[in-house]
């Protein structure tokens, strides 16, 4: 991690924008290997914030699509690969303050730290400057996503995992769906077998919804499993 001499100024500079209290930002750079004082709690809020924008502008933005398409639409640009875009054009790694055992050589052992610190960073400028700050941090940090999402992936996760499966020779996903009863809400749960193997599981008050969201659960397995670019 790179010092503190500088208030953490050069950082602040790419994120485009000065914190009153930087020991936020320091918070939200720090992985619970190091200190009880981590970041997860401002993840937990970023996540929550960095939702909220996505779906705020997609809504205005794209006036004439429906809900499925544009949830999906969120969901391309909110998971890991945006997040570790963003932490790229931060320089995040530099900053990131882990313990020895989360190190290797002069990085980091998983990139994941880097993605939950980026929406620890925007659950920090929320607490400090508050709404409209964290937009605009979120606005400017993932223009270059927004600004091709007109040609967004908007097949449901069953197409794409399924155009997946086949292409590795892995034949069909197999869905399974449980009908809890109509008490239950969510009613349905879905689980997802890939190759014979368990890789996803959802829920949902459809069993559509369901299989789908068990199948968007099996394509982020078997993406971090087999890095595959989906």
């Amino acid at each position: 991690m790179q010092g503190a001499s500088d208030s953490k100024g050069r950082l602040q500079k790419r994120l485009g924008y000065t914190f009153s209290d930087v020991r936020l930002l320091e918070r939200a750079l720090t992985h619970r290997s190091v200190s009880q004082t981590h970041m997860e709690r401002l993840e937990f809020l970023g996540d929550s914030v960095l939702g909220l924008v996505v779906s705020e502008y997609l809504h205005h933005k794209f006036p004439e699509i429906d809900e499925g398409d544009l949830s999906r639409m969120r969901a391309s640009v909110v998971r890991r690969e945006g997040l570790l875009s963003v932490a790229e054009s931060w320089d995040l790694f530099a900053w990131l303050n882990v313990g020895d055992g989360e190190r290797k050589g002069s990085g980091i052992k998983s990139v994941s730290i880097a993605a939950n610190a980026v929406e620890a960073i925007i659950g920090a400028v929320f607490s400090d400057g508050g709404w409209l700050e964290a937009r605009r941090v979120v606005l400017q940090a993932w223009e270059p996503m927004l600004r091709t999402m007109g040609k967004a992936d908007l097949r449901d996760a069953k197409s794409r995992l399924q155009e997946l499966t086949q292409s590795e020779g892995w034949g069909l996903p197999v869905y399974q769906v449980t009908d809890l009863g109509v008490e239950k809400k969510p009613r349905f749960q879905a689980r997802c077998n890939v190759n014979e193997k368990q890789m996803g599981m959802g829920t949902g008050e459809r069993k559509k919804t369901a299989e789908i969201n068990a199948a968007e659960q099996a394509l982020e397995r078997l993406k971090s499993e087999a890095g595959k670019g989906i």
